[in-house]
């Protein structure tokens, strides 16, 4: 059914724009395949959103439905290193009809990247939290970055040029997506 509405969709906005280009239609013609086509692809979405929750539920080893449940928190594992930041999430389901506990693995909705290191003249502000010396700190790995909902995670990773202290730092900072959809 999913693909159906996407097809659906597909139609309605090929159909608008074709009669949009002979420019014989009202706008209100304009405006309806518009919306049509927004609520296909929304009922789309959803119906993919019970697929994946229906996916996850179904027990293998018993053949029941809507079966699992989450037991636990979920696990977060980082992965750090010179030229690639890596984040699994590892979550445990339990049948309630049989008992058997799946593993499960995967990224989730989290984007990790590799950031950009700060200019050199954004690092003379920085003192060491060892020696107290300011300006002799330098960022000797690339931040970490990684985004959960609307919150932007920068985990950035100094050093101290005179005593060797390493320092780790976390900035949090909340994303405004509309900002990013409207090209700003």
């Amino acid at each position: 059914m999913s693909k159906i509405f996407v097809l659906l969709c597909i139609t309605i906005a090929l159909g608008t724009t074709i009669n949009f280009l002979d420019n014989e239609t009202s706008e209100w013609f304009y405006i309806l395949g518009i919306m049509a086509s927004l609520v296909s692809i929304i009922i789309s979405l959803c119906i993919q959103n019970v697929l994946e929750y229906y996916q996850d539920t179904f027990c293998r080893e018993c053949g029941n439905k809507l079966a699992y449940e989450e037991i636990g928190e979920p696990i977060m594992k980082e992965t750090s290193n010179l030229g690639d930041y890596t984040l699994t999430v590892t979550r445990h389901w339990k049948c309630r009809y049989c008992g058997n506990v799946d593993t499960r693995e995967g990224p989730e909705n989290i984007f990790t990247e590799k950031g950009k290191m700060l200019p050199v003249i954004h690092l003379k502000n920085i003192e060491c939290k060892k020696c107290s010396l300011p300006g002799a700190v330098v960022e000797f790995k690339k931040p970490d970055v990684k985004e959960i909902g609307n919150k932007r995670i920068t985990r950035r990773y100094y050093k101290c040029t005179l005593c060797g202290h390493e320092d780790i730092s976390e900035d949090e900072e909340t994303i405004n997506r509309s900002a990013y959809a409207c090209g700003s």
